[in-house]
């Protein structure tokens, strides 16, 4: 089984138990945390990656750690995922949990990239474009890489416009490579 199966699975498992207890707003403030966690504390990706702690330490470990942070729920799923030795799939359980919760309502996630932050005006014009389209809420997530130097790329699903200078830079850079041959 690879890893998307797994994580997809114990995702789907665990999103119907938040919907079947109607507790979505509290459990995606939990996912979010730990995936947050998962990302950027060293720590805690050292204790999911080592197989040498044994479940019962981690989930005590896990449990110490967010004692205070998360939900009864929130830990039964944790403790199964570190019982059932899953723990080094759960940021993509995490992933997956946030993709059906925002599916679930009716949240289209959008990345947008440019070379420069845009203004308000934009940002709205963007957002309302992408809403018409799919009928649905965005959430757009805007990120700044100077890489592509000016233009945009937007990723909505498994959709992409790249309207960056960088990639035209390049297909013109290819372009005169391959008629020199």
């Amino acid at each position: 089984m690879n890893q998307s199966k797994i994580s997809v699975r114990y995702a789907k498992a665990f999103f119907s138990l938040v919907k079947d207890s109607n507790t979505f707003d509290v459990q995606k403030k939990d996912i979010e945390t730990l995936l947050q966690y998962i990302q950027e504390v060293p720590e805690l990706q050292f204790l999911i990656q080592n197989p040498v702690i044994k479940s019962h330490e981690k989930i005590g470990l896990f449990r110490e750690t967010f004692r205070n942070s998360f939900s009864e729920l929130t830990f039964t799923f944790i403790n199964f995922v570190l019982e059932s030795r899953r723990e080094e799939y759960l940021a993509g359980m995490c992933r997956y949990f946030l993709h059906l919760l925002k599916a679930e309502q009716g949240i289209q996630p959008a990345e947008l990239v440019t070379a420069v932050p845009i203004d308000e005006k934009l940002r709205q014009s963007i957002i309302h474009m992408i809403s018409r389209k799919f009928k649905r809420r965005v959430e757009l997530n805007e990120k700044v890489d100077k890489e592509i130097v000016g233009g945009f790329i937007l990723r909505v699903d498994d959709q992409q416009i790249d309207a960056s200078i960088s990639s035209k830079l390049n297909r013109i850079k290819n372009e005169l490579t391959n008629s020199q041959s």
